[in-house]
């Protein structure tokens, strides 16, 4: 299985961690996780991606997540 590469939309900076480790470090209520251009609402989600067979050979998967704006 390959690791997760996570990147916070503009931020330059990076993390890598396995998906069993993406429970605890991804908060999926309080942001928008997309892996290519695919939005994943949950961790079981993510997982399901992961386990696909186009993301087997990789090293990474590459995970954006993009922070819930607020205000008005």
């Amino acid at each position: 299985m390959p690791k997760l590469l996570i990147k916070v939309f503009g931020d330059p900076g990076e993390d890598m961690c396995e998906l069993e480790e993406a429970k605890y470090l991804i908060d999926f209520s309080s942001q928008m996780i997309v892996i290519d251009g695919q939005q994943i609402r949950s961790y079981d989600e993510l997982a399901k991606i992961a386990s696909q067979e186009k993301y087997r050979n990789q090293d990474f998967i590459e995970v954006v997540q993009i922070p819930a704006i607020t205000g008005g």
